[in-house]
This record gives C-alpha cells, sequence and structure tokens, in this order.
C-alpha cells in the first residue's frame, strides 16, 4: 500500500450522523465528510464508488482498474470538528514486477485534487499537512 501524506483540518460542516460509528471503531466519525468529499472528487472528474464503513474511519472508493484508490476520512480523537484524510493505493502487484507500476503518479494525482478541493471550501480553516 502506498499513501500519501495526512491532510488535516477544522470544520464545523460535517455533522456526525447517529450510530456512524457503530459501522467503524467507537467513537470514529466521517461518514458526512467522506461523502461530501466523493461529491467534490465526482464534481473534478473522478469516478468514484460508494462510501464505505471501515475500522479507521470512512473511505471513498475510486473506480480504477490497477492500482486500487482510495480516500480515507476519519475525525480526530476527542476533539469536536478535527478532521483528518490522506489517499492510498493498493495493488498494481503484477504491475509493479513488470515495471509497469503507475500508482505514484496516480497517488499523486488523486492527492492534489483532494487538497485543491480542502483548500478551495470556505468551510475549512486551518489545513495543515503532515508527512506520510
Amino acid at each position: 500500500m502506498k499513501q500519501s501524506a495526512l491532510l488535516e483540518f477544522e470544520s464545523s460542516a460535517f455533522v456526525v450522523i447517529p450510530g456512524e460509528d457503530e459501522e467503524t471503531n467507537p467513537g470514529v466519525f466521517g461518514k458526512s465528510l467522506a461523502q461530501w468529499i466523493a461529491e467534490q472528487l465526482a464534481a473534478r472528474g473522478f469516478s468514484v464508488g460508494e462510501v464505505i464503513a471501515e475500522d479507521f474511519g470512512w473511505c471513498v472508493p475510486l473506480e480504477s482498474k490497477s492500482p486500487r484508490l482510495f480516500v480515507a476520512c476519519a475525525s480526530a480523537e476527542d476533539k469536536p470538528n478535527q478532521w483528518r484524510v490522506f489517499a492510498f493505493a493498493e495493488g498494481g502487484v503484477l504491475a509493479r514486477l513488470f515495471g509497469k507500476d503507475k500508482s505514484a503518479e496516480s497517488l499523486a494525482s488523486l492527492f492534489s485534487a483532494l487538497k485543491q478541493t480542502l483548500q478551495s471550501a470556505p468551510s475549512i480553516k486551518g489545513l495543515r499537512e503532515e508527512p506520510a
């Protein structure tokens, strides 16, 4: 798995949906954030799938053959209105074996669009980037 840098920010725009953390780990939220990111990426021309729950938070799958791309979204522990997102790529074992691995380029493109989306949203404050 290849992972982008972590983007952290503050926003009161993303509501916690009652019971959403029953599908993730207790106290881990971010479904409304993931749904918003899916809409924003779709508007930028990405083909996105249905938002899914994972232990670590909520995941936006992008429709791609190889590598498989995702955006992970989660609340920060014990900090209301604090959010974290990052992009990651899975798969591509055969492509790596044959020297045709494009996951770094695909991941960089997705991360750039994700970061631009957050930077341009007026409801996002204090955006900061932490290395992977």
